[in-house]
């Protein structure tokens, strides 16, 4: 993995993640449940792994980040070792330094995957099924919580190994929102019982904390579901980073003063200088088409949503991005 890849995803990262050493998956699993499939366990023949028949290697010169928007704020301290705070974006950066792209994958807060859960003593007591987003609510709330994170995704992904991550709490949002002078909308659903100026239909630019209720608010708002607030996300990071590749293209100063603004709110770790130098020389990196993982959404017996993958969808994805066929 090539530092200067790394640093450029997470400069990318810093960006992205404000809507809302990267941990290795658990030595020991408990027998229940069983852990997703592990595309490095298939027989191996020197750096290539045979599936359906198809022999694969490992893609040189990647590097993946795993952003994380956490539903609490920066100042509330949590009590005891369960209460982290849920991460409610998820998102991994993939890094390819050799074609010079950047390519994102979207992942449903509810989608159930095996997670390590905590003890009420912080130590590690087993995993069960959950969704991936009650990761993070396990641990400090900081960088303990988001290595459970990171170990809940790379086992979601059969295995991928996750280099870096940044997380952002929910107060951060407004802040960058407001470094870049505001992003504007047109509203399809009525948040006007949070703002009355948040009225559907309308075209505004969204200052303060209106950006915090765009991206943030589910229930109430329109149908209500995870997914349609992802779509809205996805509204919003599409003319940020509009915003910010212009602010960043005029001045490389502008990474550094984007940075402290957002420190307070952040868990990283990677260091502020290596991301301000790495973000300038990654700025004409390609951004891919948004890859989404196939699934279903199904309501839970407890009534809470819960997303299935695609299994062989999943493995498609997994191959595509992070392997490539040996001819």
């Amino acid at each position: 993995m090539g530092l200067k890849a790394a640093a450029a995803a997470v400069g990318f990262a810093v960006a992205l993640v404000l809507l809302y050493q990267a941990g290795r998956w658990l030595e020991t699993r408990n027998a229940n449940p069983e852990a997703r499939g592990d595309l490095s366990q298939r027989p191996v023949q020197g750096e290539t792994i045979e599936v359906d028949g198809v022999a694969y290697r490992q893609r040189t010169g990647l590097t993946t980040v795993l952003l994380m928007g956490i539903d609490r704020d920066a100042d509330v301290e949590p009590s005891g070792s369960r209460n982290g705070g849920q991460a409610d974006f998820l998102r991994l950066l993939v890094i390819d330094a050799n074609s010079e792209t950047v390519t994102q994958v979207a992942i449903d807060r509810d989608t159930m995957t095996p997670i390590t859960t905590l003890g009420v003593l912080g130590n590690r007591s087993g995993v069960r099924t959950a969704q991936v987003s009650l990761s993070h609510g396990f641990g400090d709330g900081g960088a303990q919580s988001c290595e459970l994170t990171v170990e809940a995704v790379s086992n979601l992904l059969l295995g991928t190994e996750i280099d870096f991550y940044a997380a952002m709490n929910l107060d951060g949002i407004s802040v960058l929102n407001d470094a870049v002078d505001g992003v504007t909308v047109t509203l399809e659903d009525d948040f006007s019982a949070l703002d009355p100026a948040m009225t559907a239909g309308t075209t505004l630019t969204l200052r303060g904390e209106q950006a915090e209720y765009y991206v943030r608010s589910r229930m109430n708002v329109g149908i209500g579901t995870n997914e349609a607030r992802m779509a809205r996300q996805e509204t919003y990071l599409s003319e940020l980073s509009a915003k910010l590749t212009e602010r960043i293209a005029e001045s490389q100063s502008f990474i550094g003063e984007l940075y402290d603004e957002l420190e307070a709110y952040l868990t990283t770790d990677m260091s502020r200088g290596r991301l301000i130098n790495e973000v300038w020389n990654a700025r004409n990196y390609e951004r891919t088409p948004l890859v989404r993982l196939a699934g279903e959404h199904r309501v839970g017996s407890d009534g809470f949503m819960q997303f299935y993958i695609d299994e062989e969808a999943l493995e498609q994805t997994v191959l595509a991005l992070f392997y490539e066929r040996v001819e």
